[in-house]
This record gives structure tokens, C-alpha cells and sequence, in this order.
């Protein structure tokens, strides 16, 4: 009974330590999937971006669409890679199929209205652990885009 006590302390031990150490792995993983994202969209490399995207070949125009998007505003969102060193990775429940998810999400005010009547850019990124966490789940990663850079 002496012998069974230490070894259940090391087996409950090393399985705390093994699910802490995964959780760190797929967080830096989906920070290095965002990171790559954002230096292809500011070197201006669609296909890099659409190796990125789960089922890009499908969403070609939308992604295209937001690619141009990013690229062309991306000194204004992105001032000195700012979003790059604040990847904060977040967890999230689809309610109808009752399956996690990971998320990265930033919310952007247009400094150029001063009134801020328009919508803040909301840039998300979803991520699916059967699809990998170095693919993005999403296709449409942008919202209340149309207009904002007016």
C-alpha cells in the first residue's frame, strides 16, 4: 500500500504536467499561425496567407477581399506590429454543437473619426483543434470593415 501511494502521486503528477504542457503548446502554436499571418499580409504574400486558412481554395474572393484589406490599411492597424506582441489566445463553445474552440480577436477604433461613429474593426481568428491549430478556421476574419478606413 506504501509503494501504491507515491506512484499514484507521480502518475496524477505527470498527468497535470502533461496537459499544462499541451495547453502551452497549442497556444504558441496558434500565436505562431497569427503571427505568420500578419508578416504575410505586411509582406504583401497572398499565397502564404491562403496556406493558412483551412479550405482557402473555397473562399477565395472573401479572403482575397480581406487580405487586400489588411495589407492596404496595415500600418494603421498594425503601427509598429503592435497586434504581434499582444496575442492573447482565448477559449470559446459553440453553442449548437457543444465543441470548443480557441480564439484570437482584436478590436481596432479608426483614429481618422473623431467621433467614433463608426464601428470598431474586429479581426478574429478561429481555431479548431481537428483541423490543427496551425490552420485558420475561419475564412471571414474581418468585421464592420466596409467604410471603416473612410
Amino acid at each position: 500500500m506504501k509503494t501504491i501511494k507515491p506512484i499514484l502521486f507521480f502518475l496524477l503528477f505527470f498527468f497535470t504536467i502533461s496537459c499544462v504542457n499541451q495547453k502551452q503548446k497549442d497556444q504558441e502554436e496558434i500565436k505562431q499561425t497569427v503571427k505568420n499571418y500578419f508578416n504575410a499580409v505586411k509582406a504583401n504574400d497572398l499565397e502564404k496567407c491562403k496556406l493558412l486558412i483551412e479550405d482557402s481554395e473555397n473562399y477565395l474572393g472573401v479572403i482575397q477581399g480581406e487580405f487586400n484589406f489588411l495589407h492596404k490599411n496595415y500600418d494603421e492597424i498594425n503601427p509598429n506590429d503592435v497586434l504581434l506582441r499582444n496575442i492573447l489566445v482565448k477559449d470559446t463553445l459553440i453553442t449548437f454543437t457543444n465543441e470548443k474552440e480557441k480564439y484570437v480577436q482584436y478590436i481596432i477604433k479608426n483614429d481618422k473619426n473623431p467621433n467614433n461613429l463608426k464601428k470598431p474593426l474586429i479581426i478574429t481568428f478561429m481555431f479548431y483543434k481537428p483541423v490543427g491549430y496551425d490552420k485558420i478556421f475561419n475564412r471571414v476574419i474581418l468585421e464592420n470593415h466596409i467604410g471603416w478606413d473612410k
